[in-house]
């Protein structure tokens, strides 16, 4: 009896730590009818003064709402952005806002759709977190916090 509860307690204690550690990674935001799913930045390189940051928006109304802008207090500037191509070459350029359809959702992620961050006062390190305030047409203001992580 006593080797098998000496067997199974790390056993537990692994399990339970890699649910505490998913937990941790699959942080999300709600208001209203939509749900902010982990926000993510990778780590700056270098001297880097700029960044990305990536989410995902649901939307469990019956209506459409859209991302018109974001606050990053770290940034000179934050705007909301795309990829394009554009004479063979993948571009970024600004957008107005990220429509979030009634009852889908948008993906904000790397080769796509992303919030640019421009003129950083300070480099994103790993495992730092960052406030950032996301403002939509319908549901308003809406405040996240944005977890620096490794690229995979």
């Amino acid at each position: 009896m006593y080797r098998s509860i000496t067997r199974t307690i790390p056993v537990l204690a692994a399990l339970l730590l890699g649910l505490a550690l998913q937990a941790a990674s699959a942080h999300e935001f709600s208001k209203g009818d939509l749900t902010i799913t982990h926000p993510y930045a990778f780590p700056s390189i270098g001297a880097a003064r700029a960044g990305a940051v990536f989410l995902g928006i649901r939307n469990g109304g019956d209506s459409a709402d859209a991302l018109v802008a974001v606050e990053f207090a770290g940034a000179a500037r934050s705007e909301l952005h795309t990829h394009i191509h554009q004479d063979g070459t993948m571009r970024m350029r600004p957008v107005e806002q990220i429509i979030i359809p009634a009852g889908g959702e948008a993906l904000l992620q790397p080769g796509g759709d992303h919030i640019m961050l421009m003129g950083l006062t300070s480099g994103l390190e790993l495992e730092s977190v960052h406030d950032l305030v996301l403002v939509f047409r319908e549901a308003g203001r809406v405040e996240v916090q944005v977890h620096v992580e490794a690229r995979k």
